[in-house]
Formats: C-alpha cells, sequence, structure tokens
C-alpha cells in the first residue's frame, strides 16, 4: 500500500458480520486542481455523476452488499466534502436530495438492511411445533429470540385482498387492520397515511410543523429558503439570534416555572398542532392519549405529593393511580399474574411507606397503613406478614378499621386458623366495646360505637353459624332481641338487669322467635302469671343411609344431625345425651350479648333489624354494607337457580332460541327497595327469593319458621312499624293463600299506615284477585290520607297490566278531579289533562323542596304516566297501539326530574325514579313494537349513573339476546365498573375496609351462565368464559374470594361440566362410527375438569377455612344438590376423585380446627366396619344354608333318577334278555347300563318334551 492512499476501517454493523471492504484510493493530485476549478462546473459533474452512481445502484444492489456499502461510502464522503467547501450550495442540494420520497424513510428505517438470499437460508429454521406456548397469551406474541428473521412482502398488504387489509407494528406487536379508501401507503403523501403516522408517533418521532412567515414581517425567511424546507438546525441563524434579547412583547416561561422547561414559540406551536392532528386520527391510536392521559397525572401528582407531602388524598390517588399505568401496557383484557402482582405490589408498596411519615390525620394514616398491609399480602411471607401485623395492631389499638382488616387476614389463614382463637378474638373486641360504650359522652362517639358493637356482633354470629354452632348463634340472637326490645321499664344498668335476665333465660320460658313467647318484659312484671313451657320434643331418629359408600353414609347422617339442631334445646328435650352442645346456657352467652343505652335504642333498632336478616343471609330493609362484605354477604337466588338449571336443556331443538324474560329473582341483587319490587309477583324483579329457596332444611342454615316468628313478635307486640311490609312480604313468599290474615292482623294494628294497604292490594293482584284488590283501593283511596297518590300509582299500574290504556289514564285523572265517571269512559277533554299536569308539577316541586323525598317520588312517578297515556300519537303522527303509550315523552319527563336529583344529595330517591322508568320501558317494549337501539340507549344511561344496580343490568343483558356482537357491551360495562370501582377503593379515605361490591361479580358469573340454562343464544358464552368470571370473582381478594356461595357456585359449576363431558364420551362410545380420537378427546376432557375441581375445592378451603359448608362439599352424594344442602352438586365428583386418605384428612382438618361435627367419623367407620363384619357374616350364613339346600336336593335329584333308572333296567330286562340269556346278557347289560343309560335316558326325557 503506497503512502497516498488511506487506510481506512469501516464501523462493523449488528446486522452483518462480513469483512469490512477497504475504502476506495483517493487521488491526491486531482484533489487541488478539482478545488481550483469553477464552482458551478464542479456542481454540474458532481451531479452528473452522483445520477450514474445511483443508476449503477439501482442495478447492481441485489447482487453484491459489500459494494452497496462501498458506494454508500462514496456518497457520504462526497456530500461530507462538499458541505466543507460551500456550505450554502450544498444546502441547496442536500434539501433537494432528502425531501424526495418521506415514505422510503419509514421504509427504509422499517425493513432490514440486508434480505436474505435463498440459497443462503438454513433447513435447521423449519420445524414443527405440535404443543402451544403456555406464555403467548401472557406476552402477548411468540418469542422473538426464536424467530428467525424475516420481512412482510409487499408492504403489510395480504394477498388476495383488494387492498384495504393489510398487517402494521404497533410497537413490537404486529396488529391486524383495515384501512380506508384512500389510506396507507403509496397513496398520496406520508403524512396522510394514518398507520405510518401513528407507527412513527409510537417510535417517538414528531412531526415538525412550520409556520409560515417566521422570522420577519417581510417574508425574507420564504424567499431565502426558496421552493423546499430546511431539516436542518439552522446554526447561524441561531448565533444572530442569541444575540437578540427578548421583546417587550415575549412571554417565555422561566427555568424554574412549574410548567416545565422554556419552549421557543416553534415547539410550542409544533406541539399545538400535533395535538389536533392527533384528534384527527383513527381509533388505531386511540389509547395512546389515555395513556398520556394517565402519566401526565402521574407527573402532577408526584409534584403535588413532592412539595406538599402531607396531602394524603394526594399520596391515595397516586397509588391508585399505578393499576392503570401498569395495564397501560397490557392487551385489552389480560389479567396480571405471577410476577407482574407481584412487582405492582412492591410499587405500591414503596409509595405507602414513603407516605406514612408524613401522615397527619389519624384516619387517611389509618387508610395507608391498611392499604399497605394489603398489599403487604402479595410480597410478603405469612409469617412476616402476621408479625407485621401484631405491630400494626399494637401500635394503633384504637383503630377499628385495621382490626377488621386483621380479623379477615387471620380467618384466612388456613395454616394457623382454630375455632376456639378466632372467637376469643372477636369476643374480647365485642367487650371493648361494650366498655367503651359505657363510659362514651359524646353523642358523635356513641354513635359510631353502636354502629362498631353491631358489625363486630353479626361477624361473630355469622362466624359461629358457618362453623356448625348454629344453636349458640341463635341463643345470642335471642337473648339480644330481648335485651333491647323487651326490657323491662325499670332495668337501666346492665350488671343488674343481666342478673335478671340469667333468671329468664334459665326458666327456660319460650323465648323470642319461639311459640307463645311474651318476652322478658312480660315475665318480670307478671311475676303472678307462669307462662307454659315449651313441649318436650321428642328425639327423631334418623334412617340408614341410602348409599354403600362409607363417607357419603356419614356425610348423609352428619346433614340430618345438623338439620335437628338448629334450635337451642331444652333439658327435657330428648337426644341432648349425646350431644352436650345442643343446650345452650345462660353461662355461654353471657360475653356475647348486647346492650345499648335506652336513649340511643330508636336509632339502633332498625340497625339491629337488619343484622339479623344478614344473619339470616336475607336481604336487608336498606341499603347496608352487608352487600360489600364477603363474609356476610347474603346468597343470590338468581345465581342458585341458573346453577340448578345446567344441562337441563337440549340444544339442538332449535335453532334459534325463543325470547326470555330476563331472570327477575333478584335476591341479593344490588337495587333500591321499593314495594314495587316486593310484590311485584312474576311480572317484575322481585327483591325476595321464594320461599323454597329459603327453606333449605341444610346444616349453617336458620329456620324458617324462626325468622316469621322474630318478625311477627317485632312488628306486633314491640311496634316495629318499618318492618311491617318486609314481615308482610316474606310471610307471602312462605303461604300465599294464608296471607290475608296476616295482613288483616297488620291493618287493624297499623290502621292509618297507607303503605300496608297498597302492599296489601298488591299482593292480591299477584295472586290473581284483580276485584279483591280494586275493593281494597277503593276502601283506602276514601280515607284521603297524604300519601294516596301511591294508591292511585297502583291503580294505574294494574290497568297497564291489564291492557287497558284507556282505563288507566281516567283512574288516573280521578285522583286529580273526583267528579270524573270511569266508568262510562267520556273522552278526556285538554283542560283537565293541564289541569293534572300543573297538579302533580306543583306537588313534586313542593315536597322535593320541603325534604318529603316518598310524596315527591309518586308526584314524580304520577305525572311521568301521565305523559305516557295522554298522548295518542308518536313523534312520526302514526296513532301508537292500543296498549302502548308515548315513551318518549314520558322517558323525557324523567330525564328533566332526575337532572334537578344528581345535582342534589338524593341518591336513593334518585335510582328509585330511574328503576320507574326502566320498569315503563320493559312494559312498554312488552305491549308492541320498540326501537330496541332507544332501550339501549336509555339502560346505557341508567348504568353510567348506577352502574352496579343489577336491575338495569339484568335488563340489559334482556335487551341484548337477539344481538350477536364480538364485544359484548354487557361485559364491557361490567368490567368497566368493576375496575372503577376498585380504583375508587383504592384511593378512598372512607370504608378502604369494605370491598367491591360482590352482587355485580355475582351478575358477571350468572350472565355466563345464562348460556348454559338455555336463556341466551347458543354460542354467546361458553365454558371458558364462565370459568374466567369465576376466576376474576374468587381472585379478587377484597371482594369474592372469602365469599363460600361464590366457592360453592364454582364446585358445582365444575362438577356439571364433569358430568355433561363423562355423559358425551358415553354417547359417543355409544354411537358407532364414532372416530377413537373423539371419545379419548372427551375422556381428556373429563379428566382435566376432575382436576380442576379438585384444586378449586382445596383453593376454596384454603380461603375459607372457618366453613363447615366448604368442607362438606366434598361429601355431597349425587350431582344435583340434596334436601338437606343448598351447595350440594359436587360432591359426587370429588369423593370419587379424592382417595380415602385424602378424605380422612378432609375430616380431621375438620376436627382438628375445631369445627362442629355431630357424628364422630372414627366411631361410625368401626360401627359401619362392625355392621359391614356382620352382614358379611350374615351373608355367609346364608350363603351356607343355601348352599347345603342345594347341594340336598340334587341328592334327592340324582336318587330319583336312580330309582327310575332301575325301574327302567329292570322293565327292559324282562322284555327283551328274559332268564335264559345267562351271564352273558347280564355283561352285555352292564355294560349297555355303564356307557349309554345317562345318554337313551336324556334322549327319551327330550323326545317327550318335543312330543
Amino acid at each position: 500500500m503506497s503512502s497516498n492512499e488511506v487506510k481506512r476501517r469501516a464501523v462493523p454493523k449488528f446486522t452483518s458480520f462480513a469483512p469490512a471492504t477497504p475504502a476506495p484510493k483517493v487521488d491526491s493530485e486531482k484533489r487541488p486542481s478539482t478545488l481550483r476549478g469553477s464552482s458551478r462546473d464542479r456542481e454540474k459533474k458532481e451531479d452528473r455523476e452522483r445520477r450514474h452512481r445511483r443508476r449503477d445502484h439501482d442495478r447492481d444492489r441485489h447482487k453484491d452488499s459489500d459494494g452497496e456499502r462501498e458506494r454508500d461510502r462514496d456518497r457520504h464522503h462526497a456530500r461530507q466534502h462538499d458541505r466543507h467547501h460551500s456550505r450554502h450550495h450544498d444546502r441547496d442540494r442536500h434539501h433537494r436530495g432528502r425531501s424526495a420520497s418521506p415514505a422510503a424513510q419509514f421504509k427504509e428505517a422499517h425493513h432490514p438492511l440486508h434480505k436474505p438470499s435463498i440459497t443462503s437460508q438454513n433447513t435447521d429454521v423449519f420445524y414443527f411445533d405440535k404443543s402451544e406456548d403456555a406464555l403467548i397469551f401472557r406476552y402477548g406474541g411468540n418469542e422473538r429470540s426464536k424467530i428467525p428473521s424475516y420481512r412482510r412482502f409487499g408492504a403489510g398488504k395480504l394477498i388476495g385482498s383488494p387492498g384495504y387489509l393489510s398487517v402494521y407494528f404497533e410497537g413490537s406487536k404486529e396488529v391486524f387492520t383495515i384501512r380506508g379508501p384512500g389510506e396507507g401507503r403509496g397513496n398520496g403523501s406520508v403524512f396522510a397515511d394514518k398507520t405510518l403516522m401513528t407507527w412513527a408517533r409510537a417510535k417517538g418521532a414528531k412531526a415538525r410543523h412550520i409556520k409560515p412567515g417566521v422570522g420577519g414581517g417581510n417574508g425574507e425567511s420564504a424567499a431565502e429558503d426558496g421552493d423546499f424546507i430546511s431539516l436542518e438546525p439552522p446554526r447561524k441563524r441561531q448565533r444572530a439570534d442569541r444575540s437578540l434579547g427578548p421583546e417587550d412583547g415575549d412571554k417565555t416561561p422561566d427555568y424554574r416555572s412549574i410548567y416545565g422547561k422554556a419552549k421557543s414559540e416553534d415547539e410550542e406551536s409544533d406541539g399545538g398542532e400535533t395535538s389536533s392532528d392527533s384528534e384527527s386520527e383513527n381509533k388505531v391510536g386511540s389509547h395512546l392519549s389515555d395513556m398520556s392521559i394517565a402519566k401526565k397525572r402521574s407527573l402532577e401528582l408526584h409534584r403535588q405529593v413532592k412539595n406538599s407531602p402531607q396531602d394524603t388524598k394526594a399520596w391515595l390517588e397516586l397509588i391508585g393511580l399505578q393499576d392503570t399505568l401498569f395495564m397501560e401496557h397490557q392487551l385489552e383484557g389480560q389479567v396480571i399474574i405471577g410476577d407482574q402482582v407481584k412487582a405492582l405490589a412492591e410499587l405500591k408498596l414503596s409509595l405507602y411507606e414513603e407516605a406514612l411519615p408524613h401522615a397527619l390525620d389519624i384516619s387517611l394514616r389509618e387508610t395507608l397503613l391498611n392499604g399497605m398491609m394489603r398489599e403487604g399480602e402479595k410480597v410478603w411471607d405469612p409469617k412476616q406478614l402476621a408479625k407485621r401485623w401484631e405491630e400494626t395492631t399494637k401500635t394503633n389499638p384504637d383503630s377499628f378499621l385495621l382490626w377488621v382488616s386483621r380479623l379477615n387476614f387471620e380467618l384466612s389463614q388456613v395454616a394457623t386458623f382454630t375455632y376456639d382463637e378466632m372467637k376469643t378474638f372477636m369476643v374480647t373486641k365485642l367487650q371493648l366495646l361494650n366498655q367503651k360504650l359505657a363510659t362514651a359522652s359524646s353523642e358523635g362517639n356513641v354513635v359510631m360505637l353502636c354502629s362498631q358493637l353491631i358489625y363486630v356482633f353479626v361477624r361473630l354470629t355469622c362466624y359461629l353459624r358457618d362453623s356448625g354452632y348454629i344453636e349458640l348463634a341463635v341463643a345470642a340472637w335471642q337473648a339480644t332481641l330481648e335485651l333491647n326490645f323487651c326490657r323491662p321499664r325499670n332495668a337501666s344498668d346492665f350488671q343488674s338487669a343481666i342478673e335478671d335476665f340469667s333468671d329468664f333465660w334459665e326458666s327456660e320460658v319460650p323465648r323470642i322467635g319461639e311459640g307463645n313467647a311474651k318476652g322478658w318484659r312480660h315475665f318480670v312484671e307478671d311475676v303472678g302469671a307462669m307462662t307454659d313451657l315449651p313441649e318436650v320434643l321428642p328425639r327423631k331418629p334418623s334412617g340408614p343411609p341410602q348409599t354403600g359408600d362409607l363417607f357419603e353414609a356419614w356425610a348423609s347422617l352428619e346433614r340430618r344431625e345438623a338439620a335437628k339442631a338448629r334450635m337451642p334445646s331444652r333439658t327435657l328435650d330428648e337426644g341432648t345425651d349425646d350431644d352436650p352442645f345442643r343446650i345452650v346456657m345462660f353461662s355461654d352467652i353471657k360475653d356475647l350479648v348486647l346492650w345499648f343505652p335506652s336513649q340511643m335504642l330508636p336509632q339502633v333498632q332498625l340497625q339491629l333489624v337488619d343484622a339479623l336478616l344478614t344473619f339470616c343471609r336475607l336481604p336487608t330493609t336498606a341499603r347496608s354494607s352487608a352487600l360489600k362484605d364477603p363474609f356476610i354477604a347474603p346468597r343470590g337466588q338468581a345465581f342458585e337457580s341458573l346453577l340448578n338449571q345446567l344441562g337441563r336443556y337440549d340444544a339442538l331443538i332449535s335453532v334459534e332460541i325463543e325470547r326470555k324474560p330476563p331472570l327477575f329473582g333478584q335476591q341479593g341483587g344490588n337495587m333500591a327497595l321499593s314495594q314495587e319490587l316486593l310484590f311485584s309477583g312474576q311480572g317484575w324483579f322481585q327483591y325476595l327469593g321464594q320461599w323454597s329457596s329459603l327453606s333449605i332444611d341444610a346444616d349453617g342454615e336458620v329456620g324458617p319458621p324462626w325468622v316469621l316468628e322474630t318478625l311477627h313478635y317485632l312488628v306486633l307486640t314491640c311496634g316495629m312499624e318499618q318492618l311491617a311490609e318486609y314481615y308482610l312480604a316474606l310471610a307471602w313468599l312462605s303461604e300465599p293463600s294464608g296471607v290475608k290474615k296476616v295482613a288483616k292482623g297488620l291493618l287493624k294494628r297499623y290502621s292509618s299506615n297507607t303503605r300496608l294497604y297498597n302492599a296489601y292490594t298488591m299482593i292480591e293482584f299477584a295472586n290473581g284477585n284483580f276485584d279483591m284488590a280494586e275493593k281494597v283501593l277503593l276502601s283506602a283511596t276514601s280515607q284521603n290520607s297524604p300519601d294516596s297518590q301511591l294508591l292511585w300509582n297502583t291503580w294505574v299500574w294494574m290497568h297497564l297490566n291489564a291492557g287497558n290504556i284507556q282505563l288507566a289514564l281516567l283512574r288516573l285523572l280521578s285522583s286529580v278531579d273526583n267528579t270524573l265517571d270511569v266508568e262510562q269512559g267520556l273522552p278526556v277533554s285538554p283542560a283537565l289533562l293541564l289541569k293534572a299536569r300543573a297538579h302533580f308539577s306543583t306537588k313534586r316541586d313542593y315536597s322535593l323542596s320541603s325534604h318529603q323525598t316518598e310524596p315527591a317520588l309518586q308526584y314524580a312517578e304520577s305525572l311521568a304516566l301521565l305523559d305516557y297515556l295522554s298522548t295518542a300519537e308518536n313523534s312520526s303522527g302514526s296513532m301508537k297501539y292500543s296498549s302502548q303509550g308515548n315513551i318518549t315523552s314520558a322517558l323525557a319527563n324523567i330525564h328533566s326530574f332526575t337532572t334537578e336529583l344528581s345535582s342534589s344529595s338524593h341518591q336513593t330517591l334518585h335510582e328509585r325514579l330511574l328503576q320507574i322508568a326502566a320498569r315503563l320501558l320493559y312494559h312498554h317494549a312488552n305491549h308492541g313494537p320498540y326501537k330496541p337501539s332507544t332501550l339501549r340507549q336509555y339502560l346505557h344511561e341508567f348504568l353510567h349513573l348506577f352502574p352496579h344496580n343489577t336491575l338495569f343490568l339484568s335488563l340489559l343483558a334482556w335487551a341484548e339476546q337477539s344481538t350477536l356482537r364480538i364485544n359484548d357491551p354487557v361485559r364491557s360495562i361490567v368490567r368497566e365498573s368493576l375496575c372503577s370501582t376498585r380504583d375508587e377503593n383504592t384511593s378512598s379515605s372512607e370504608d378502604s375496609h369494605i370491598a367491591v361490591l360482590i352482587p355485580t361479580y355475582r351478575f358477571a358469573i350468572e350472565y355466563e351462565l345464562l348460556s348454559g340454562a338455555g336463556l341466551r343464544p347458543i354460542g354467546t358464552a361458553t365454558i371458558h368464559s364462565t370459568k374466567a368470571a369465576f376466576e376474576a370473582a374468587v381472585s379478587d381478594s377484597s371482594a369474592c374470594k372469602y365469599n363460600v356461595d361464590i366457592w360453592i357456585g364454582y364446585i358445582r359449576f365444575l362438577t356439571q361440566v364433569y358430568f355433561h363431558a363423562l355423559s358425551s364420551s358415553h354417547a359417543s362410545s355409544a354411537t358407532t362410527g364414532t372416530r377413537e380420537s373423539g371419545i379419548k378427546r372427551t375422556d381428556a376432557q373429563a379428566t382435566s375438569t376432575l382436576k380442576a375441581l379438585k384444586d378449586v375445592f382445596y383453593r376454596a378451603v384454603a380461603s375459607c377455612p372457618w366453613s363447615k359448608r366448604l368442607y362438606m362439599a366434598a361429601f355431597s352424594a349425587g350431582s344435583a344438590a340434596e334436601p338437606g344442602e343448598p351447595g350440594g352438586g359436587g360432591g359426587s365428583a370429588l369423593v370419587k376423585e379424592l382417595s380415602s386418605g385424602e378424605l380422612r384428612a378432609v375430616v380431621g382438618t375438620m376436627v382438628a380446627k375445631g369445627l362442629r361435627v355431630h357424628v364422630d367419623f372414627e366411631g361410625f367407620e368401626r360401627k359401619w366396619k362392625e355392621k359391614e363384619g356382620d352382614e358379611e357374616r350374615v351373608r355367609g350364613e346364608k350363603e351356607k344354608i343355601e348352599k347345603e339346600k342345594k347341594e340336598e336336593l340334587e341328592k334327592r335329584a340324582r336318587l330319583e333318577r336312580k330309582r327310575r333308572w332301575d325301574l327302567e333296567d329292570s322293565l327292559y330286562q324282562n322284555r327283551h334278555m328274559g332268564p335264559d340269556k345267562g351271564d352273558r346278557g347280564g355283561r352285555h347289560y352292564e355294560r349297555y347300563n355303564d356307557r349309554d343309560r345317562n345318554r337313551e335316558w336324556d334322549g327319551r326325557r327330550e323326545g317327550g318334551r318335543r312330543r
């Protein structure tokens, strides 16, 4: 190599490891002459050479990649050389070259630099993978390290498509899209290609927007730039502008400003125009704007907590925002699991620890501590978590929120849980609150302590009930109700009163809820009147189990014995010697009862009644926190009915499924209570379930007779008028034919209660007694009570349901004009309509302004009904159907009034009014043609205001029956409401221990089960979607993870799936021509379902170790629920899947944890084996006797045959041989007798049979 040659090494690139090509030689002698030439000639010559090189490059670019890199270096050196000597002319040429094709720049950056040659491909790249990758769903694609390098031909276009189907990159993922006309590559400017712009913005590229005329007012800049836009930073102009100071009119932000770094006018204009352009982009990049909003809010909160660390609410909002920021990097609908959950928990935990030292407010500090411990459950090990909980509760002994959270934690630890320890934990807290209440002075503190006492008492009694000690829980409730509802007038001190009450309890007179009970007050005041003792209950022997399996027989006997022990027994009752827990002494309940001050009884009694209903697993009379607490939430009737209907329909009967009404049974649902929900019958939603579902004779269930007797005593004896409607509804569900007697007793006790008259009217109408209902209304409306408008509205609804719209209008107008003759059916005058409209509107507004919510709601309903009934024509001018009114006008009236309610604090009134609107919508849709889009639009608006209302959700599910969509709107609404509520609970400072609404999770499961029950089109839900709904519910530690009903429902569902797969396998094997692969696939599905069922059972026991019902689910017999078990149906599969050792371990765990077991398993097993031994011995003796009899019969038969043969032989000898044949004939006879006697005799006998 000569000295004139310059040796240069090419920088190796990651995409290629080919040897570097030597740099081209540079002629040093020609370089000075070139520099001395004319600049214009030099430019022409270089342009001509550059064009030649470009043509050579296009011709040879597929032949030699090394030559391509050499030419690239030549062009690069030439450009650097030209820019070094003539910046101005070079800048012109540079921009003319770069402005040729912006799309080519994106294409060059997007595709690989080197194309793989066909001859260089390795056949090892291609292989067959028959097993799926389990991580594809988690990470959204294949593992990129195992994917060979490739490039899509055609810039993402699909073969055979008209050009509107393409694949583009969104980050590192390939996304399929549909492009509209005029969109995509090759259609005009690259900036009009929305796909490219979205991809570029995701990569961090920013479009730079140039203001026309920037730099001077005389247009010098435009003239200087000419017909191109410079993309280089203007270095000279920056130096010139840097010398200039800011003018007087400039307002640039300071570098210390909270608005961020100072920006120039160009950058500010770029940002503004970029945001405006982003709004016009297609929906492919809409999630980017959502992420930017969350990140922007996160930055603001970070700045806020940095400047004001004492702002605890900002800390809570920032912590709650982490879920949204984390989910931005996940696919839609993807659930975070495993290490992702732990990573997110660690992030939140660090924020909690950072915020705690700055929290000054006690309540907010408790919220931070509670949230920190809740996130610590996902990170810390159980021992460390238990230690931290103990330290936290010791340092904050007065925090009720932390105590409840620790109680929930201790109950869910299956390794350390025992019945006695948790009972002591709750009883200690109950006594401590009683002591604080006795010394409390301020009214607010007293009210708070009373609420806390009631909550702890409910948790304690529900815990006793679920653990199997139902008698102790019922006795505690009996004593508490006697002490606070039947208290003697002179009882003011707890210590003295409790001694008198012990005498009442030990006397064993009838207590509250039992027959002929008169109460503690009557016992103290009427000393001479001796109350008759209850009758001695005889012992009912349990029949033998109808099964041959040891564990199923024990479980059956255990359920029957538990069903007998639902009430405390007396000392004289039979069968109490073997079970000492049956008799509850006063010393057993002395530390469990509640005592409230006399001045607090009017406020506390209604809360106690709701707590009693919660203990009885019934919905409460008002919206309470029981719907949100998984430990005490009432069960759902629709949930259980759907589980019972699984697999009971034939999907092949009809291709098109008949449109069916919604699931009106909503016991345990979330809705505003009203009389329409209590006494609606079968045509509308029901707040209480059918009595058949309430009277389940099961372990852990309170007896229905005791519930009715208790409510009867509280309403009629103790004067609880607020409970009268609820008691009437429950009595109607118990015995519809005997409700007339109950209603008369209530009306006699509360004769001026208009709502009771209205309730009895609705009951008679629901029973089909229209004439009787009208008689009650005529009698009630003649009294002119203040709440009489409620009666008129009920009368109107009766005519509407009967299909008489004209009579309904006249009946509504008669409430304003008493002289109107409804029977004649005269035409309605416009003056009367105006008068009625003005009357209802005035009464409604006046009642609302005077805070009379109930009359305001009644008049608002009357006004809506008037608008619905009075308009005979719709908006298009055509006549309406005879059974339909103007739904648009009625809903517009309701909407105008709800606007006023939304601005005030009348949330319950607002929700009840929307439920009335929903009822009107459903009536309109069932009595003629309607627009489904209008129905769905209004329901979406209602759900926007009340997203957890199960009435609105059920109606929306009913409205979507006839639509098959890829994106189910009902699922989307439920998912959004659950996510939003979870975020609100995280960032809320009040009641953060209350979980997400359980009825919403239950409805999500019910919605998936609708397809399995035949109430939705086939194919809208699958087994996997239903399992996903169950998993989403039981995975939420703040909601359904500790709800026993959800776990038992999950077990029953998997059992139904198992039996369905098993029956399909048997049917496939029995069908001729069935392939063996189909049978194996069905068997594999049944095996995997059985394995999943076993796994779910153990998870349920680990989450709810205090529930005896869950343990007993392993022994349930049969695929359907037994009469003694509401959660049955899962045991037949489990008892066969679990081994005998595992089943014994389940029983042993129940005994070790201290749960109530009525039948000792070891003793039962010993008796079972003895019984089996005795039966085997008896069976052996019977078999021996039968064998002896059989042998005796066979012996007699042989003797009889021999006798007959001898007789035949003698006859044959006398006939054929005679006496002169001698020994020869005798020997011949003997041979004949030996060989052919049996054969001949058998032949003769067979011939005789044939003859």
